[in-house]
């Protein structure tokens, strides 16, 4: 695996403004950091589900068929290869796939200490009941540190924990053994069939957590660049914003629409477990913060209150008043306003959590990762389908994993999302190695390039961090943190300074 430290485009620098605005989420994209970032092009269907369910059995049978037609249009198209991790997602795209092109289809999972050990194990189950080839990728823990800096360059934006760097070596060795050119990812189910209930409060709470910690890591000199956020910030606060009126689409990670089917792209990840059975049968509900269980911080939060970032007062300073104000990013002002808050959301998400890794990682390798769930016709038939066929005793996506009863095992597809702590720093077996980097990156130097940063509160930070167990509720939290600015410190490294 590469070690040299990877090329970068020379490009414009970070300016104070984005770097504020990213720690406090006081923009509605993070995703076109960089001036010469490639578009990620997520284009949802501009529809709002149903009030009330007719015909459930009706509504079963036409999400499968438009399903079956979703990925035979792809498979046509010669794909005949799946990232499969072991979730109902990607399991159902695993079996249609290897449906439209008996005996052909390959499946590519990963081996990485933090992978579902239910999941992997359906990701082994699929492959025997589908036919499908399967490729078991292993990925030592002492690669990830490594190749950090070259994941935040690939994804061109800043990576919030070791997930989004195992899913860029992921890629690499895939390709290595000979994986596509194109594979096909179950990233963006979740996004459309309300795959995980209570994510939106769950994001909220994550958002709350990240900029209570953003008055600590930014100077107050940074009210400059981030004044006026209680007013609506003009095209989602974007530094480098696209010409009016370009033509967008959902694309691939190739950046061009797939000829002759629907166009889109993306994943997530559930876990083991039994069928619904009543209020038995929760998938991650939302219960007080207090009393929730951290989860996977990639996409949801730790809901634990603790004295290190919690708000136990008035806002800190002016700054800490606006942050306080904030709206969630994905309800800050942009040209394009979607028509409800899950669909603001489900495109927030996507664009700057669950895209960049799978899309831009692969595409550095020279893969092509398409994403059938955000196909235009699926997606708009899914995000139609009223909200009580797919959320049911705590359930998310229940009307598609029983669509789906023919091509899945029942032991796969009800198997449950499970919570767990999120991959951090802390709990990897090369702890020491990370702790490293963090220390290289997060150095006064290499702190101050960012111009707005208060280089002695994220030293202490940092000092402080170091000494939680891994299972602390403040290390999901302050690991983020100290990603992101590890991650802006790289992207600065690579760039020119602004003129």
């Amino acid at each position: 695996m590469p070690t040299r430290p990877p090329k970068a485009s020379p490009a414009r620098g970070l300016t104070p403004r984005a770097v504020s605005d990213l720690l406090s989420h006081a923009r509605a994209s993070n995703a076109d950091l960089r001036p010469d970032a490639e578009p990620l092009g997520v284009t949802l269907p501009r529809v709002t589900r149903e009030v009330e369910a007719q015909d459930e059995e009706g509504l079963a049978a036409r999400l499968l068929a438009v399903w079956s037609d979703t990925v035979r249009a792809h498979v046509e198209a010669g794909t005949h290869e799946v990232s499969l991790s072991g979730g109902v997602d990607s399991a159902a795209l695993c079996a249609m796939a290897a449906r439209h092109a008996p005996g052909e289809a390959r499946a590519w999972t990963m081996d990485v200490h933090f992978a579902d050990a239910g999941e992997r194990s359906n990701a082994r189950r699929m492959a025997q009941v589908t036919g499908a080839e399967l490729v078991d990728v292993h990925i030592p823990d002492s690669v990830l540190p490594d190749l950090f800096e070259h994941a935040v360059l690939a994804n061109q934006t800043v990576i919030l924990n070791a997930r989004a760097v195992a899913s860029y070596v992921f890629y690499l060795e895939a390709r290595r053994q000979g994986a596509g050119p194109v594979l096909l990812s179950g990233a963006g189910a979740d996004e459309v069939l309300q795959g995980t209930p209570g994510a939106l409060a769950s994001a909220k709470a994550r958002v709350d957590e990240d900029r209570a910690l953003a008055v600590r890591a930014l100077r107050l000199e940074a009210m400059a660049a981030v004044d006026n956020l209680r007013a609506p910030l003009r095209a989602g606060s974007r530094d480098h914003e696209e010409a009016p009126g370009a033509a967008r689409g959902a694309v691939d990670n190739s950046g061009s629409a797939l000829d002759g089917a629907p166009h889109g792209d993306q994943e997530s990840k559930p876990a083991a477990g039994h069928a619904p059975s009543g209020n038995g049968g929760r998938d991650q509900s939302v219960g007080r913060r207090e009393d929730s269980t951290p989860v996977d911080n990639l996409r949801t939060v730790s809901g634990h209150r603790n004295s290190d970032h919690a708000s136990h007062g008035p806002p800190v300073d002016n700054l800490g008043t606006v942050l306080a104000s904030l709206p969630a990013p994905w309800e800050l002002s942009q040209e394009e306003a979607l028509p409800s808050e899950e669909l603001r959301y489900a495109k927030w998400v996507l664009t700057e959590l669950i895209l960049p890794p799978e899309l831009r990682g692969a595409r550095a390798h020279g893969l092509t990762v398409r994403t059938p769930y955000l196909d235009e016709g699926f997606a708009r038939v899914a995000l139609a389908l009223p909200e009580s066929v797919l959320l049911r005793d705590g359930f998310g996506k229940w009307l598609f994993r029983h669509a789906v009863r023919s091509l899945v095992p029942d032991e796969v597809r009800l198997a449950r999302k499970t919570p767990r702590y999120g991959h951090t720093a802390l709990s990897s077996p090369v702890r020491s190695r990370w702790l490293e980097l963090y220390r290289a990156w997060l150095s006064p130097s290499r702190l101050d390039s960012l111009q707005v940063v208060n280089t002695q509160g994220v030293l202490g930070l940092m000092e402080r961090y170091f000494r939680l167990p891994p299972d602390d509720a403040q290390a999901g939290p302050m690991d983020r943190l100290l990603m992101r600015l590890m991650s802006l410190a790289m992207l600065q490294a690579h760039t020119k300074a602004p003129p």
